[in-house]
């Protein structure tokens, strides 16, 4: 499987977030993707959000879907996309591969980071389809770390072509995980994730 990664980050926001960046990719062996964090300002008029959104979430909206466009003009079989607060332990991409050995043979999007009291409150046996590490996915929040397939990349740039965005892009993609509409998986309660997340805000939280 071809892997290649995406770190959406805008420099210069603060030099510890700055330095988290630099740390994650020089962590990460497979290609960077390099496409552009794009603030709100280069959002084209025909993308529209409800009035609660911040800045930072219209600008993640707009970034994801220009990256997702990028990755199917590649052979790439599969990209991680990262937020970045993430924090990668070393043997991220080994056990980040062995999840995506485990995962159906048609898949989505992958969530290799779920914050503990999602694991605690949301997962139910009925998320279960027979592995004992990976499950359907029962989180609601946070593109910190996840992995999306070809199949999915197209999925939701199909969806956008006429459709109103109404939700945040996590919430946009999990509810659709839920709903069985989309094949999204995640890792069961207390599997070691191989990463974690910072406890500083993010760019798209400040921004």
């Amino acid at each position: 499987m071809k892997l290649a990664y995406q770190l959406f980050h805008i420099d210069g926001v603060s030099p510890e977030r700055d330095a988290n960046a630099k740390e994650v990719r020089a962590s990460l062996t497979i290609p960077d993707l390099t496409s552009p964090t794009l603030s709100v300002g280069n959002i084209p008029d025909t993308f529209s959000f409800p009035q609660h959104f911040k800045n930072g979430e219209k600008g993640l909206w707009y970034s994801t879907y220009v990256v997702l466009h990028n990755f199917l003009k590649t052979d790439f079989d599969a990209l991680l996309i990262l937020e970045d607060d993430i924090l990668l332990e070393k043997d991220f991409l080994a056990g980040a591969q062995g999840y995506l050995d485990r995962l159906p043979l048609m898949w989505d999007f992958f969530y290799q980071y779920v914050h503990p009291w999602q694991g605690e409150h949301n997962y139910k046996s009925e998320h279960d389809y027979g592995d004992t590490k990976v499950c359907r996915s029962y989180q609601v929040w946070s593109n910190a770390c996840f992995w999306v397939s070809r199949a999915g990349a197209k999925k939701l740039l199909d969806e956008l072509n006429g459709y109103m965005i109404e939700d945040a892009i996590d919430w946009h993609i999990l509810k659709r995980g839920m709903t069985r509409a989309w094949d999204v998986y995640t890792l069961k309660p207390n599997v070691p994730m191989f990463c974690d997340i910072a406890g500083f805000q993010t760019t798209i939280q400040d921004g």
